[in-house]
């Protein structure tokens, strides 16, 4: 049976138009809730109101509610951002994504709010730290960037020889979530740099590279050349192992047609690496939503 834990918000924190950022701390027993690895996620536990009934509209692509508002008692994942070594805190990252859940949860959580954590679950990520891999590329979209946050701050906080490869795309500059500590924390470390790609945006309204291993660009990976990896990192590419994270569109390129039936509609990341003969066992994803 999984343990369960108290926590309350001691702090929210605006990270982009729709989504949040939130430090809960254990209200009473906290033992073990701090055991988790990077990569993993808490199972989240709210009372929250909403309308009665819920339904998927495949034009818009969003959930529309209806009928009387009623309160109800909703369970969703949230990667963790922070690491295991920053123990009194737990912070998560909670986007709108237009769900039966986060929508509601960002309207009506505050600080001092109560909620309940199952404990830390989840396998992304593992595989690195089960082969004790020294490079590791992480590709991530919108919200998918957490488990990025927290492998990077584990590694400095733990002293690893671990080099990390941020590969974070978004809409705009705007749309990037974490984008000021991203930045400082790849200038803490020789071992990292991080490239934010934008898909909505031109060249000429992105920053030059500052520090020297941040680095910005328009359009999609894979599309200005053949081999986003090897153009990013150099010559090491095919030993970096790779964690994706983000919509099921930008991990494998499937998605809902305009009839709302599941389809390939391009490749996703995880495509593409198998294509220039990145293997299986280097590759590990977290897709948190279907697009």
């Amino acid at each position: 049976m999984k343990t369960v834990y108290k926590v309350k918000i001691e702090k929210v924190t605006p990270e982009a138009e729709d989504a949040k950022s939130y430090i809960f701390v254990p209200v009473d027993f906290e033992q073990g809730l701090f055991d988790y690895m990077p990569g993993q996620f808490f199972m989240l536990e709210a009372e929250i109101n909403r309308p009665e009934t819920l339904t998927y509209d495949p034009a818009t692509k969003q959930v529309i509610g209806s009928g009387k508002t009623v309160r109800v008692t909703e369970k969703k994942a949230y990667s963790i951002v922070s690491s295991p070594t920053e123990e009194g805190y737990i912070e998560l990252l909670i986007k709108h994504e237009n769900g039966v859940f986060a929508p509601y949860f960002l309207e009506q959580a505050h600080v001092g709010d109560v909620y309940r954590f199952q404990q830390a679950q989840g396998k992304f990520m593992r595989k690195f730290f089960e082969i004790k891999g020294g490079m590791m590329a992480c590709w991530s979209s919108g919200s998918g960037i957490p488990s990025t946050m927290s492998i990077m701050r584990y590694k400095l906080d733990k002293g690893l020889d671990t080099k990390v490869a941020v590969l974070d795309s978004n809409k705009t500059l705007k749309d990037v979530i974490y984008h000021e500590r991203l930045k400082m924390m790849t200038g803490e470390s020789e071992d990292f740099v991080s490239l934010f790609t934008v898909t909505r945006e031109p060249e000429e309204n992105l920053p030059t590279s500052d520090p020297v291993r941040v680095s910005y660009a328009s359009g999609r990976f894979w599309l200005n050349e053949p081999n986003t990896l090897k153009a990013f990192v150099g010559d090491e590419w095919q030993s970096y192992f790779n964690t994706i994270c983000g919509a099921s569109t930008f991990i494998n390129g499937k998605g809902r047609d305009e009839g709302g039936k599941l389809v390939k509609l391009g490749k996703g990341i995880q495509d593409h690496l198998l294509e220039v003969g990145i293997t299986k066992n280097q590759i590990d994803v977290d897709q948190f939503y279907l697009q």
